[in-house]
């Protein structure tokens, strides 16, 4: 309704009461979250220009509606309502999807794909029959009484306009192949990959494994909801991190609090849950190996020379002659009837650099140059002249592991001791396949912030970092099945307390506390005594050798 309609910037007052007067007045089209984050790219190009004045608006169209409103108010848009959008007139408009009726806007219209390109194949039912499109380049999409409805369609690769030429011949002529400025960040952002996975918390001897799903019930978290955890709980937490990419689409499909609920345990595991609005262009430029499906981010990982499995790829649900099809004729599958760890190994061992190169060349024609055509095409359709520096390519920003990751605080432990050096196995529990007390060969360490007081009464070693306010007589006595209990009592130490036996002093930064008790834990259960523990022993903990100092109080 009128009375909702925005008065400044635009409207037929609003030079009363705006500060500038722009010379184009631009229209980005929102149509869900995942479409914004691709306009974002678009518009950035206008950065610095006092000439130009931006505006959003909201289609209301898609089925996601979740935090659209939310979205566009952190990022401070001006946003007008879709009728006010669709009474005035703008210099240009741009849009990262269809529907909506675009064809009502009274503007050049820039169409741009919010993926990879333009890939599945979506169904539209009519007079009770159903027929399958591709969408982005069929006239479902593309024409409104057989004229198109952009005036610039923008293409990554030719091989689009070869597939653009057999589904909609009449939109040919609009046709601009401009690259793909998404993944022109990613390129721009891949020399600080030690930035991006020392943000994320990662150990440098880590390997990254990234899993990411599009939406619907035949993507990989649609078909395999438990894949996640199940490769948290067979790779070493010590030597692997896991880090999950959901569509947006899932998350506001479902709700932010209901896609947690669902990962609560995965991400009691260590779990690494990137945020919706992005994340996902930061995880790709610091992993070691990708697990998806048939979604933009695991091509964007093969056009990246990163391995790739398949958790899901259902090639129904794509044109058969679209390069991400090829990627699911071209990649290994995940055999989900055997162990992850051996596939996750052999993926990246057995990678060879341009494996998937015949296939992803289709990413962009114009590598690095996307932002800079697109902003010609846009300058060109408001007959405005460009500005004279070239376009800014900016890295995509750091994610902190503070915001997408909480600390395992229960883990399944092995410990082999070869002479003097304890080799530890960790697996974290909150994800464990058994109940932590029947793990063979394994024993239950956690540390006192555990929430779940079932792993709290179950464990054999418990531990705690500075300034813990718990004494080891009120945890032995709350936990009668607890036979250690180590506590921090320095800047570069702490007691490790043994039911029925004297203390152990020992010398260890504050991040191995747990690793100390368990390697004294299976030292006395391995039937030796506190008098043979080693004065100085090493921890070797994944790829890392970290010496200590027992003493014990004899």
């Amino acid at each position: 309704m009128e009375r909702d309609w925005l008065r400044v910037p635009i409207g037929p007052h609003a030079a009363r009461w705006r500060t500038r007067r722009p010379d184009r007045t631009v229209l980005a089209v929102v149509h869900n979250v995942t479409s914004l984050t691709r306009l974002l790219d678009v518009v950035d190009v206008f950065s610095s220009d006092p000439r130009i004045q931006v505006v959003f608006t909201w289609t209301g169209s898609s089925p996601f509606t979740h935090d659209v409103a939310g979205f566009l108010a952190d990022i401070g848009a001006m946003t007008i309502p879709w009728d006010q959008a669709l009474a005035e007139e703008f210099d240009l408009a741009v849009t990262a999807s269809y529907g909506g009726d675009l064809h009502r806007i009274n503007a050049p219209i820039l169409s741009v794909s919010h993926g990879i390109g333009y890939n599945k194949r979506l169904s539209k039912k009519e007079d009770a029959t159903e027929t399958s499109t591709v969408f982005g380049l069929s006239s479902d999409w593309l024409l409104n009484d057989g004229r198109p409805i952009p005036s610039s369609i923008v293409l990554s690769h030719p091989e689009q306009l070869i597939r653009l030429e057999r589904d909609c011949p009449e939109a040919v002529d609009a046709a601009v192949v401009a690259g793909d400025p998404c993944f022109d960040r990613i390129l721009a952002s891949l020399p600080h990959r030690a930035r991006y996975r020392a943000a994320l918390g990662i150990p440098p001897s880590h390997r990254l494994v990234l899993v990411s799903s599009t939406w619907n019930e035949r993507s990989l978290f649609g078909s395999h909801p438990d894949l996640i955890a199940r490769l948290l709980a067979e790779l070493p937490m010590d030597e692997y991190t896991v880090a999950a990419a959901l569509h947006p689409n899932i998350w506001h499909g479902h709700g932010p609090w209901q896609v947690r609920a669902w990962l609560a345990d995965a991400r009691r595991a260590g779990l690494v849950l990137l945020p919706p609005r992005d994340g996902w262009r930061a995880a790709l430029a610091a992993s070691d190996v990708v697990v998806g499906d048939h979604g933009s981010v695991t091509f964007y990982a093969a056009a990246l020379d990163l391995p790739v499995l398949l958790g899901a790829f259902p090639q129904s649900d794509l044109d058969p002659a679209s390069p991400v099809a090829a990627l699911g004729r071209a990649a290994p599958a995940l055999d989900t009837g055997r162990p992850m760890r051996p596939q996750i190994e052999d993926a990246i061992n057995s990678h060879v650099l341009g494996r998937y190169s015949a296939v992803t060349m289709s990413t962009t024609a114009v590598p690095g140059r996307s932002a800079a055509l697109l902003r010609t095409e846009m300058y060109r359709l408001m007959n405005l002249p460009e500005p004279t520096r070239p376009p800014v390519v900016r890295r995509v920003p750091e994610v902190p592991r503070s915001e997408v990751a909480t600390p395992v605080t229960a883990a399944l432990t092995a410990v082999a001791w070869q002479e003097r050096t304890a080799v530890l196995d960790r697996l974290p529990a909150a994800v464990a396949p058994d109940a932590p007390d029947t793990t063979a060969g394994r024993h239950l360490a956690v540390d006192l912030r555990e929430t779940d007081e079932r792993m709290l009464k179950l464990a054999a070693v418990l531990y705690a970092g500075p300034n813990a306010p718990d004494r080891p007589s009120d945890v032995f006595a709350a936990f009668p099945g607890c036979f250690i209990i180590a506590l921090q009592d320095g800047a570069d130490g702490c007691a490790i307390h043994i039911r029925d036996a004297p203390p152990v002093r020992c010398r260890v930064d504050a991040r191995t506390i747990g690793a100390a008790a368990s390697a004294v834990y299976t030292w006395l259960v391995d039937g030796r005594t506190l008098a043979e523990l080693p004065a100085d022993a090493t921890l070797s903990i994944g790829a890392e050798r970290r010496v200590v100092a027992f003493t014990p109080a004899l």
